[in-house]
Parts: C-alpha cells; sequence; structure tokens
C-alpha cells in the first residue's frame, strides 16, 4: 500500500514532476532551459552545460534525481552582419521515487537575435523536442496482490496503466539585452513551454500538462569597484494553478584580471549568492570561473513545512560549464 499511495501522489502531482527541470537553482548559468529565445546569447560563440542536482534526500529509497546537459552555438557573426541565429541541443533526465519515474526530454532550440542598435538585442526562438515519461511497474504492489504474507508479482495488478509514453514538445521564448556604457548588460526574457499541451498517457485518463509560463531577469552590474560585479537574479513561473517565485543577488569578486592585449593572463573570479524560492527555501550558491570554466554549487535548505520530512535537507547542485570563441582576440579574457 505504501508504493500505492506514492504511485497515486506522483501521477496526480504529474503537472509538476514532469517539468521540476524548470526548478533548479542554478538556472541563471543556462537560461535556454526555460527559454528558447536565450540560447546562444552570450558572449562566448558556443558553450556546454552540464547540470546535476540531488533532491529530497530523506524521502524514499531513490531520492529525486536531475541529470542536464545542454550545448549552444552561434552561427559566425560575419555571416549576417550585427544579427545571428543560435542553435542548441537540451537534454533533461529526471528519475523521481521509489517506483522510478522517468522523464527524458530532448530539445532543440533555435533563436534569432536582432541587434536593434549598438546596445539593444532582441532574440525570438522556438524550441521543438521529445518528451517521454515512464515508470517500473515491476516495483509497484497492489492490494490485491497480498497474500497474506506478502506481495505476489505473479498475480495481475487492478489497474490497466501503460509503463510509458512517448509525444512531441514545442516551446517558445523572446530575450532581450541592454547593455549601458559602463559595460552593465540587463536582461530578461518570457518563455512558453509546453505549448503542445501533451497528453500524460499512463491511462485512457490521463490528463494533460499545464502551459508554462517563465519569466526572468537578471544583471551583471559592473561596481565603483574594478574587482566586483553585482548579480541581480530573478525567476518567476506559472503551471496551471501553480506558481513559483525564486530571486536574490550573487556578489562576483575578480580575483585575477586578464590581459587585455596579449591574452596571457587569464581573468579569475570567485562568485557567491543567497536566493530565496518563496514559501519553500533558502538557496546558497558558490562558484568561480579559470580559463573559460564555470563551475558551481548549490544548497537548497527547505524552510516549508515540507522540512518536517527532508529535515531541511532540500537538494544539492554541481555544475561545470565551459566557453569557447571560434576565433583568437581581445574580446577572449571577457569570457576566460
Amino acid at each position: 500500500m505504501k508504493n500505492l499511495i506514492l504511485f497515486i501522489f506522483i501521477l496526480s502531482a504529474s503537472q509538476f514532476l514532469a517539468q521540476q527541470d524548470k526548478s533548479v537553482s542554478m538556472w541563471s548559468q543556462s537560461p535556454m532551459m526555460y527559454n528558447a529565445g536565450a540560447v546562444a546569447t552570450g558572449e562566448e560563440d558556443m558553450s556546454f552545460f552540464t547540470n546535476f542536482r540531488y533532491q529530497w534526500f530523506t524521502i524514499g529509497n531513490q531520492p529525486m534525481r536531475t541529470n542536464i546537459l545542454n550545448a549552444s552555438f552561434k552561427i559566425p557573426d560575419g555571416f549576417l552582419g550585427s544579427n545571428n541565429f543560435g542553435i542548441g541541443i537540451n537534454a533533461v533526465n529526471d528519475q523521481t521515487g521509489d517506483v522510478g519515474l522517468m522523464t527524458t526530454a530532448v530539445s532543440v532550440p533555435i533563436n534569432y537575435t536582432m541587434a536593434l542598435d549598438r546596445r539593444n538585442k532582441l532574440s525570438v526562438g522556438v524550441s521543438p523536442g521529445f518528451y517521454q515519461q515512464g515508470f517500473n511497474a515491476s516495483l509497484q504492489t497492489w492490494e490485491n496482490q497480498w497474500t497474506g504474507s506478502g506481495f505476489s508479482n505473479s498475480i495481475s495488478s487492478e489497474p490497466s496503466l501503460n509503463d510509458s509514453y512517448a509525444t512531441i514538445d514545442i516551446s517558445t521564448g523572446v530575450f532581450y539585452q541592454h547593455t549601458l556604457r559602463n559595460k552593465t548588460s540587463i536582461y530578461g526574457g518570457v518563455g512558453l513551454n509546453h505549448l503542445t499541451k501533451q497528453k500524460v498517457n499512463f491511462s485512457f485518463a490521463g490528463d494533460r500538462l499545464y502551459m508554462q509560463t517563465v519569466v526572468h531577469a537578471g544583471a551583471n552590474i559592473f561596481t565603483r569597484k574594478r574587482d566586483l560585479r553585482i548579480q541581480p537574479q530573478l525567476m518567476y513561473f506559472k503551471t496551471g494553478p501553480g506558481s513559483n517565485l525564486i530571486g536574490g543577488i550573487s556578489l562576483e569578486h575578480i580575483l585575477k584580471e586578464g590581459s587585455a592585449i596579449t591574452n596571457i593572463n587569464k581573468t579569475v573570479t570567485v562568485n557567491y549568492g543567497f536566493y530565496y524560492r518563496y514559501r519553500d527555501a533558502l538557496v546558497t550558491t558558490f562558484g568561480f570561473k579559470f580559463k573559460g570554466f564555470r563551475m558551481g554549487v548549490a544548497f537548497d535548505a527547505n524552510l516549508s513545512y515540507f522540512n518536517q520530512a527532508t529535515n531541511s535537507l532540500g537538494g544539492f547542485e554541481v555544475y561545470l560549464k565551459t566557453l569557447h570563441l571560434y576565433k583568437k582576440s581581445n574580446k577572449r579574457d571577457k569570457i576566460l
């Protein structure tokens, strides 16, 4: 009965779990996860990003695990002048609970970035993809399988359920960037995910996924201190009747400034931040940048009533991102 109750909970919450990847704490490191318009909009020409999240350690035998891998590429600026296309690939695998509910989503975001003037850019994108969910039926036990001394898998289970299904998934989004004279950048966007509202097809009576609306914004603020930058971030997403809000601030310290001309010395930075997920958790982050690599960790401490089950151990996250330019140039130490 424990597995039955857990499975019913997972199915009833499928709209939330299906989009669990949208709730990673390091969202600002790869906004293309939520917004197709944000792919390939950084200073780098191409990037590779991977993120691992381990959540709810104390619940069940199999806590939630989320793996993310994506890459983005710019079509060289010389091809379209000051405008450019961007293309990427985004893969997410999420496994939840003792029943092995697994969600796999692979998408290919494509966008077009228009330079409105020297300080403003607007990007519009679309992301077609593949979406699959499944669970391990052998891990399920039902009331009619109880023999008096244990559960027998040789007895047919009561419900008639598909153990997996697959469908298409389409998202879209817009992304805007503004650069001030002191090189401070301000950016934000809106993403619309699951436009197809695909059916959760474990049974004939399956519900459909809710469309998800994501609004995010941030900035990289240059201060009067050459070795300090302030990076506020905010994200709000609404999925059907549910919604969530997370925001906070990171401080980035430049430990070693890169060479402006020779490019021999590379910029080295360290950053740390605090974020609050509304009525849920306090998130602390720490990371550094060195020779085209960004690495970081995050920890979620539950503050809601759910902490009675998690002992405030919400989630642990680690990411690695590499940044590259097609050709060596003086702008390289901006990202390295």
